[in-house]
């Protein structure tokens, strides 16, 4: 029962053993039944251990039901992305002596994680998870399938996506009804190029943000949406455009500066690839200008900038070199596995050709296929092969034709 769990709980932050609090109230054995919840008791015995132990019985199994409650505001809030809600219910839990109880000590700490996730906390959310994991195996279904959303989450922002994928594809959806990793899925596969599937799961996951109301994924979900429509070949670009002039009004219906940065990108982005970079440098720059240099996503835009400024000879080679050395600093600064990217930009900026395709073959191309970059792997895997053709490096151009060719599937081999 719920009262000998409170003072089971309070027993023993108090430091007193079941001896010391029994003393001319009850027996130890009988206290054990009470904690244990296998006995009846009578409230006389339940008052005098609670005055012992300082504390209103009562009071305390209120305290515990609204902690529950709290607890799961705090898990809404943050799928909603209320902001300044979570922040206030993370202050009033901190609060809570009774989140220490065991009936709610893990499903904090995993909310604590994903908060920490939410904040961009990765360090902290890192050794939080790590810890719980270890536990895993022991954890009630629910609380295993919020670790492995959590995980999930945590290899998502750390561009391993790959195991993003692998971890959240291992969700019981019977037991775990927060269909927002529907969400990360969709995002995960976008980011590896995968991207039939990444629309199948971004249709699941809009139909569960329509359905909880929820503006703002919404607005995230038809954002990579629009991403898929022009993944493989190039969608009608007014209509494209105004999609995303659509969603950026939208954006500041609801104040959202950090999703309205990233529609700016994905814009950006499409002008490059039309070769509008004059236009794209413009859009990536007002993209940048909403967000500051800590947001995960500054030096994924950064990035794009400056390549398309390269590509543009929009800016005098010193000063890109010395952009791309900033970037290379913010990322060793953070520990970014975006450093390959802006290594890459260095290396091509400086015009050094052979410690660039070297850094392609020793590095890059391993850091791309751990993080499931396959279109990356293509690109830079062709660049290579091109090279060792043109400096007679025929064996190591043979190794990686063969390579590319046992890579690659024909439509009949599905057959």
């Amino acid at each position: 029962m719920l009262e000998g769990k409170l003072i089971k709980f309070y027993r023993e932050k108090e430091g007193f053993t079941q001896g010391e609090l029994v003393q001319g109230i009850c027996s130890v054995t009988h206290l054990s039944k009470i904690e244990r919840g296998i006995t009846e008791y009578s409230g006389e015995i339940t008052f005098l251990l609670s005055k012992r132990l300082k504390i209103d019985l009562e009071t305390e199994v209120i305290r515990y039901n609204k902690l529950n409650e709290k607890l799961t505001e705090w898990h809404e809030a943050m799928i909603m992305q209320r902001t300044q809600e979570v922040e206030i219910l993370k202050n009033e839990i901190e609060q809570e002596t009774l989140k220490d109880l065991p009936d709610y000590l893990i499903l904090y700490r995993l909310l604590l994680s994903k908060y920490y996730l939410f904040t961009n906390q990765l360090e902290k959310a890192k050794q939080l998870i790590f810890t719980l994991n270890k536990q895993e195996h022991s954890l009630p279904a629910y609380e295993q399938n919020l670790l492995k959303h959590v995980l999930g989450i945590y290899y998502f922002l750390s561009a391993q996506f790959n195991d993003c994928i692998q971890i959240l594809k291992s969700i019981d959806q019977t037991q775990y009804n927060h269909h927002e990793f529907y969400y990360h899925l969709a995002i995960a596969y976008h980011s590896i190029h995968s991207n039939i599937t990444s629309y199948y799961y971004a249709e699941k996951a809009l139909h569960y943000f329509r359905r909880t109301l929820n503006i703002l994924r919404i607005i995230d979900t038809e954002t990579i949406m629009i991403a898929q429509l022009n993944a493989k070949e190039l969608h009608d670009f007014e209509d494209t455009k105004r999609k995303y002039d659509s969603l950026l009004k939208l954006c500041d219906a609801c104040k959202a500066q950090d999703r309205k940065a990233k529609l700016y990108h994905n814009l950006a982005f499409e002008h490059s690839r039309r070769k509008l970079y004059r236009e794209a440098s413009d859009i990536y720059q007002t993209a940048m200008r909403l967000i500051t240099t800590e947001n995960p996503h500054y030096l994924t835009t950064f990035e794009s900038y400056l390549s398309a400024c390269h590509k543009g000879k929009l800016l005098p080679e010193t000063e890109l070199i010395s952009l791309a050395k900033e970037g290379l600093q913010l990322c060793k600064k953070r520990n970014d596995r975006r450093f390959v990217d802006f290594q890459l930009l260095l290396y091509l900026f400086q015009k050094q050709e052979i410690r660039y395709y070297q850094y392609i073959e020793s590095t890059a191309l391993n850091h791309f296929r751990d993080s499931g970059y396959n279109i990356l792997v293509d690109h830079y895997e062709k660049k290579l092969f091109h090279y060792f053709l043109k400096h007679n490096e025929t064996e190591k151009a043979l190794n990686l034709a063969e390579s590319l060719l046992k890579g690659k599937r024909s439509f009949y081999d599905y057959e």
